[in-house]
């Protein structure tokens, strides 16, 4: 290559470099070959509990089946490089791991255990294929039967199981603050802010000063109002309406100017990107930014003034877009309203112990009317107006969760639902090219293939157009929403399409059938709406953005902010389980409604109606008949007396048992005659 040897030292980083990006991979005989060219695959390993694992490759593509004694010493999480082995008629890729670049799994929240002298740590999360050996030197005081975080210290070999030290002991598995402090650190999540940046936020003023007024738009006098659910912590926007004689309305949607706070370079900003997105527990929140900010002066809270950004859109009577203009602004929220206060209002009721003014009434009436008007065409274009109901927790005093309501999504959540579309279209067509995409890709066709199959064995048929065609998605939904299926699909759906992120390059937006959106609307929990807002007042400046924030930069931050927002999701998907199973705990032995959700070999799940949470009712559990699973329409018959358990028949169970270590709850189906059950053990 005639490099010169003061030259040989940066070659030799730069083939390290390639190596760790899975670019070049280290063969024997101190050579290296291209990934690509040697049919192999770099990508993050995902291991199911039942011991196979797969491999999403870093460069796009279908996912590596990798078989349990192909894994070697390769943990969930891990970076790895796989070859390609094999590929089936279908078009499935099977290999082996033959490299770990990167160990990604550093700790495990699991339970501490003994056998014999030897302690060891079972991770909570099912994962993760191993036990982790405690040197007793390293058990920092724990106890058997409590909680712990451990650092692995010696990865697994071929032979040896990994060894650990404890770092923290997190205490009793049923106490409910326990619960959170797993979920936390199970996924890493920030929970305190670093000194440099509470002293930030401490300086920044809770009024604001003559400054952060001057050349912005005085809106106090509107209307204004905030709508969100029973336990919102923060406010990020307000919505007012104004309805002119001729029928036309303007709608204002502000949201909270956060970047007037929050600026490029400082502490607040850093850790602000750091975390991506807020995260929200019902015992608590780890907020973006601190909460002098969070809840203090960013927030639109009621009856004082804030700094906003506003859009302001114009329709005609029949709902059509006539304009937009955007503004920095200065506002006061009237009231802060639930979804639930604005749902008895638009019913004819009232709020607590006074009605509401006759002013505000006749708004959310208004509102009500261009709500309808905006979704119809949502709807006309494809849009997926998909209902999925939200559980919301109750909690006692202690933080055990008392109940779990399923809440509906009532015409209060659309009318803030499509104003907020609105307002996010607005500004992505405003910026144009250079902004933070929210995208959302067409189906994977395979994944519809399946789902396809699903709906097929319920009795329905779904047309191949819908892999692309959204329209075609919706007309099928329609044809089944008041059927007792519908939910169960809904849900079927969710599991199918790809999940929605953020991009600099815009494919549009699938699910809204949208072809250009951002968000904007909430830049107090999420961080791409602050750079949204950024992006978006330095073209109202007349300004271009930064040199430094090309394409390629944004992409970049797009990725890391989709992930993080992943992170968010699941760690709050899974506190609520734990949350569902706790409470079920509470209640072995009592009978509930319920409808089948879903049926396979072994049994079939139930979604209870008192409690929002699902239950397994097991096969071996049906006493009365031998049961055969009919694949082909995705139910359970009776081999003697042909009774059928299929998915939307209604049923009565009862709690027979709740494992809270595997978060599993177990159902029977319900004898009238009978008031209780025996107490009975997981097995």
């Amino acid at each position: 290559m005639e490099i010169p040897p003061s030259a040989a030292r940066k070659l030799k980083r730069l083939v390290q470099d390639l190596v760790k990006a899975g670019k070049l991979v280290r063969l024997e005989g101190k050579r290296y070959g291209l990934t690509a060219g040697l049919n192999l695959v770099a990508g993050q390993l995902s291991v199911h509990p039942e011991g196979y694992g797969f491999v999403s490759p870093e460069t796009g593509g279908t996912d590596v089946f990798i078989n349990p004694v192909n894994l070697k010493e390769a943990l969930h999480g891990d970076r790895v490089i796989a070859r390609v082995e094999h590929v089936g008629r279908r078009g499935r890729r099977e290999g082996r791991i033959i490299r770990i670049l990167e160990r990604r799994l550093k700790k495990v929240v699991g339970l501490l255990s003994q056998a014999a002298d030897i302690y060891y740590v079972t991770p909570e999360d099912q994962h993760l294929l191993f036990d982790l050996i405690i040197p007793p030197e390293y058990l920092q005081n724990a106890q058997v039967g409590q909680m712990v975080v451990a650092e692995i210290t010696r990865f697994p070999t071929a032979r040896l199981n990994p060894l650990g030290k404890i770092l923290e002991v997190l205490g009793d598995p049923e106490d409910p603050l326990v619960q959170v402090k797993c979920v936390i650190h199970k996924y890493d999540l920030p929970r305190r802010f670093p000194t440099r940046v509470r002293r930030e936020a401490r300086q920044v003023p809770q009024a604001i000063l003559d400054e952060g007024r001057a050349g912005r738009l005085d809106l106090r006098e509107l209307p204004l109002v905030t709508i969100d659910g029973e336990q919102a912590r923060d406010f990020d926007d307000g919505v007012a309406l104004v309805k002119k004689p001729n029928g036309s309305f303007t709608l204002y949607v502000a949201i909270a100017d956060v970047s007037y706070y929050v600026t490029p370079g400082s502490a607040l900003d850093a850790e602000a990107y750091q975390r991506g997105t807020s995260i929200y527990f019902p015992h608590l929140v780890l907020p973006m930014l601190p909460e002098e900010l969070s809840n203090g002066i960013c927030s639109l809270n009621p009856g004082v003034e804030r700094l906003a950004v506003t859009v302001i859109l114009e329709f005609d009577a029949q709902g059509r877009r006539l304009g937009n203009r955007f503004a920095r602004s200065l506002v006061k929220s009237q009231a802060r309203l639930t979804y639930t206060q604005v749902q008895h209002i638009l019913e004819g009721g009232q709020v607590g112990d006074q009605p509401a003014s006759h002013s505000l009434v006749a708004m959310f009436n208004q509102m009500a009317e261009l709500c309808r008007l905006l979704r119809a065409r949502r709807r006309e274009r494809g849009s997926l107006l998909l209902s999925i109901p939200e559980a919301e927790v109750q909690l006692d005093g202690q933080g055990v969760p008392t109940n779990i309501r399923r809440i509906d999504h009532l015409q209060a959540h659309q009318i803030i639902e499509e104003f907020m579309i609105a307002a996010n279209e607005a500004v992505a067509r405003f910026l144009g090219e250079l902004a933070i995409f929210r995208v959302h890709d067409v189906p994977d066709p395979d994944k519809m293939s399946a789902f396809r199959r699903l709906v097929q064995r319920l009795g329905y048929r779904l047309p191949p157009e819908a892999d692309h065609n959204p329209i075609v998605l919706r007309e099928f939904f329609d044809q089944i929403q008041d059927t007792p299926v519908a939910y169960m699909v809904q849900i079927m759906l969710l599991r199918s399409l790809k999940q929605a992120r953020y991009a600099a390059i815009n494919v549009g937006h699938y699910g809204l059938a949208s072809p250009i959106y951002t968000h904007f609307t909430s830049p107090i929990r999420r961080y791409p709406d602050l750079l949204v807002h950024r992006l978006l007042l330095d073209r109202l400046d007349q300004q271009r953005p930064p040199e430094e924030l090309d394409e390629e930069e944004l992409e970049v931050q797009a990725r890391y902010l989709s992930a993080r927002e992943r992170i968010a999701i699941e760690a709050e998907r899974e506190m609520l389980a734990r949350l569902q199973v706790r409470c079920l705990a509470e209640h072995v032995g009592e009978i509930f409604h319920g409808t089948i959700s879903g049926v396979n070999a072994f049994g079939f799940f139930v979604s209870l109606d008192e409690i929002f949470a699902e239950g397994l009712v097991r096969l071996v559990d049906l006493p009365d008949d031998y049961y055969n699973f009919q694949e082909s329409r995705l139910r359970l018959i009776g081999r003697r007396q042909g009774r059928v358990f299929q998915v939307g028949d209604r049923v009565m169970v009862q709690v027979a048992c709740v494992d809270l270590r595997r978060r599993h709850i177990n159902l029977v189906l319900s004898v009238e005659q009978k008031n209780n059950v025996d107490d009975r053990k997981c097995r």
